[in-house]
């Protein structure tokens, strides 16, 4: 019986790989944009590539090729040499001037996707996000670390301050409704873009009026992260407008049986943490490059 289990386990992921890649094979390449400004991808030097490099006569080929693996969304295409990238496994680093032209998958508009995670996920929201730590101690216990419906972290968070970026976009779901922020990403790094000074646009009318005294901060304590906040002195008055909790702490609102819980505030402002906030299904931030 284990046997047959185990096999009927194993079709069921090979059936899944196999639609993945169909599914992702069917994306033009118009949805590929090239890296502006010069800047190239890269293997850091003396690491192997996930997937090894290969010889093509055309850049169609090489995008073909990375649209049939499901963790490709970089490849780089110079002189008959087709490099895909995996966007977990590899270690990259960003050059500027060489005689390459890399490509990105574009998602929504022409935004790169570099984080996801589902509320309830039992992922480290800051620290997975950051790269604090190991992949294992980020707790992706319900996930298979090649294929997970729950969480995607792309390498290129690792080389931020290198990259082109032009703004940056969180985006949080619940069914058929969304919020969503965006800040300005130029000379940005990764610890510093979700910040006051850097909003563009936001859902709420008055989160732009409260600047600079808004509290934003990637990694507000051990218990929540993402947070936006227009007060915090004790659980029954603090206000915002957004906050992911991570683990069981004192205040109400931060008391859950599962984590991670991606909150928003419902109204057009901001609103008593423990009132008038929806819980996301999934909660995704994007970059866009400057043209």
């Amino acid at each position: 019986m284990e046997i047959v289990n185990g096999f009927h386990i194993f079709y069921t992921m090979f059936i899944l790989l196999q639609f993945t890649s169909y599914m992702k094979a069917e994306c033009s390449i118009n949805e590929h944009k090239t890296l502006p400004g010069g800047h190239n991808i890269f293997i850091q030097a003396g690491v192997e590539p996930f997937y090894k490099p290969t010889n093509w006569t055309d850049r169609n080929k090489c995008f073909r090729l990375c649209a049939l693996e499901t963790f490709c969304h970089i490849w780089s295409f110079t002189n008959g040499k087709c490099q895909i990238f995996h966007s977990i496994m590899d270690k990259l680093k960003v050059e500027i001037g060489f005689n390459q032209t890399t490509y990105y998958e574009t998602e929504d508009d022409n935004w790169f996707k570099m984080y996801f995670v589902k509320s309830g996920s039992e992922f480290n929201v800051a620290d997975s996000f950051l790269g604090i730590g190991t992949y294992n101690s980020w707790n992706p216990e319900k996930c298979i670390r090649t294929l997970c419906s729950d969480f995607f972290r792309s390498n290129l968070i690792d080389v931020w301050y290198d990259l082109p970026i032009h703004k940056v976009k969180i985006l949080a779901r619940r069914k058929d409704k969304s919020v969503s922020l965006v800040f300005d990403g130029k000379d940005s790094a990764k610890e510093n873009w979700f910040t006051s000074s850097r909003v563009l646009e936001s859902p709420w009318e008055n989160l732009k009026t409260v600047i600079p005294s808004a509290i934003l901060d990637i990694r507000s304590n051990y218990s929540m992260s993402f947070y936006i906040s227009s007060s915090h002195n004790e659980c029954r008055n603090a206000t915002g407008w957004f906050f992911v909790t991570e683990t069981n702490s004192n205040c109400p609102y931060e008391k859950s049986g599962t984590y991670p819980q991606i909150m928003y505030a419902i109204n057009n402002a901001s609103t008593i943490l423990n009132e008038e906030f929806e819980r996301a299904d999934d909660f995704s931030i994007f970059v866009s490059f400057k043209s």
